[in-house]
């Protein structure tokens, strides 16, 4: 579809490569009018080496994360990004985190492929009801806790927020949610209660992070925060590391004051073989996959090219800096 359209130049990992080295990024926009950006650093410098520069097609629904949106405005450079490529990902992956906490799917499914080769496994009689004897019982050890009838609590909700809400609904759970940017008559109409963010923490049998991270968000989650979760409480962090104040985390869990975590993001990725959160024994660690599903390349590959027809159609849309179209620096495609 692109080629339809203009002359196309792969690298990176568009050519099955590794991402491009500064030099090969720099030489191959230097006359380049559109570029497909992934997760290369778009800097100012990098933006003034391409001087026919117009146009910026994010792979990411926030290209601030790597791109220099300021700076290629300044320049009259569009940039636009996708939208809704991790949102039904992300929030079935954080269904799945918090099954795999709840219901003790990691360490269970390490007790039955190490356990002692001499486990008494009990009588023959009961074997199909427990395994074991006494305390040491996987059915005992492991019990779980149903989601049904237990309070589900979003920090953050965008796209991705209302995505995890719809899914967690199916599992007759209480959603309530804390986004101060989002009004709250819009959150009601999808049966979520607005409520704040200390109200949220003190509810919650399961809070769920999925808020931009700002200076206003950074260590949003810290000790005061993780003293208002009970006891049986679990957190699940899928958006950014920085979101929690990582020290206070695993004091929290050292001293049993919270239940478990589950954590796709750290604060060094990916997290040494040591780190004491990553591999804290009520700890869920996943190397940041959640987003990462065949359904997602797909969905922003076609995001891509509609923004580009529609850009060219003279129909912009999904711009990260709108005010571009008012500026006379460059007449966009």
């Amino acid at each position: 579809m692109l080629r339809e359209i203009s002359e196309l130049k792969l690298l990176g990992w568009a050519a099955g490569e590794w991402f491009c080295d500064r030099k090969q990024l720099m030489d191959a926009i230097a006359e380049a009018e559109v570029v497909i950006a992934g997760y290369e650093c778009f800097d100012e410098a990098l933006l003034a080496a391409a001087p026919q520069l117009r146009v910026i097609l994010s792979v990411r629904s926030a290209p601030q994360a790597n791109i220099d949106v300021a700076a290629a405005t300044a320049r009259g450079i569009a940039v636009l990004h996708t939208v809704g490529r991790t949102d039904h990902g992300v929030a079935e992956f954080t269904v799945a985190l918090a099954l795999g906490l709840t219901r003790h799917l990691i360490p269970a499914s390490a007790w039955i492929r190490s356990r002692s080769p001499d486990f008494d496994a009990g009588e023959d009689f009961y074997r199909g009801t427990v395994w074991g004897r006494g305390a040491g019982a996987p059915q005992l050890a492991f019990t779980g806790i149903e989601l049904h009838g237990r309070t589900l609590g979003i920090v953050g909700f965008g796209a991705i927020g209302r995505a995890v809400a719809e899914k967690f609904s199916g599992f007759g759970m209480r959603i309530i949610a804390h986004d101060p940017y989002v009004d709250t008559a819009e959150l009601k109409t999808v049966g979520v209660e607005p409520v704040s963010l200390d109200q949220l923490l003190a509810r919650s049998a399961i809070v769920t992070l999925h808020a931009r991270l700002s200076t206003q968000t950074r260590g949003m989650i810290g000790a005061d925060e993780l003293e208002q979760m009970g006891r049986g409480a679990y957190l699940i962090n899928t958006g950014r590391a920085g979101l929690i104040d990582a020290g206070a985390l695993l004091r929290a869990l050292d001293r049993e004051q919270i239940a478990g975590a589950a954590l796709d993001v750290f604060d060094t990725e990916p997290p040494s073989a040591t780190d004491p959160l990553a591999t804290h024994p009520r700890v869920l660690a996943t190397p940041h996959i959640a987003a990462w599903t065949e359904e997602m390349r797909v969905r922003h590959t076609r995001s891509i090219v509609q923004n580009l027809q529609r850009l060219l159609a003279g129909k912009p849309g999904n711009l990260s800096n709108p005010e571009i179209l008012t500026m006379a620096a460059r007449t966009l495609p």
